[in-house]
């Protein structure tokens, strides 16, 4: 099993990898039968041709990923890390994560979760409606984003 400082230096090694677009770079720090549910509630992805996808739109969006300081199981299996996600086109959003990742004895991801919300998403930089409005505002902008990704992206 990959011991603590290893399953937290993946969580990193993630973020710099899809942040500089190496999608096989990334691709190849998960099992074949990865589950990825990002965000949780959403249909999760399974195996890698549909994360592959997965990952190539948040490149297409030009996603940037700061990983926060990572914490550890004490089974050796889990890594749970806050996150700022940002992506820019079709325009900036950001979105705060609280991501979980399994980790196989291979030190392969098995199963990742991401947590976040419409609450935890920010629309560009400046100040930010509330309620209903702010709720209205990050869903036209996700749909936006979806679009820009790809159609079979937009059609789900």
């Amino acid at each position: 099993m990959p011991d603590e400082e290893t399953r937290k230096r993946l969580t990193r090694e993630y973020a710099r990898r899809i942040s500089e677009g190496d999608i096989e770079g990334v691709i190849g720090m998960f099992a074949d039968d990865i589950v990825f549910e990002d965000p949780v509630g959403a249909p999760p992805l399974r195996g890698k041709e549909q994360l592959r996808r997965r990952i190539a739109e948040a490149v297409a969006c030009q996603v940037h990923e700061t990983p926060g300081r990572a914490v550890t199981s004490m089974d050796e299996r889990y890594v749970v890390v806050p996150s700022t996600v940002v992506v820019h086109v079709p325009t900036k959003l950001t979105f705060h994560v609280i991501g979980i990742m399994e980790i196989g004895e291979d030190g392969l991801s098995r199963h990742v979760r991401a947590f976040w919300g419409i609450s935890d998403t920010q629309v560009g930089d400046g100040p930010q409606e509330s309620g209903v409005r702010h709720f209205a505002t990050v869903a036209e902008h996700l749909t936006e984003m979806a679009k820009q990704a790809g159609p079979e992206r937009s059609a789900r």
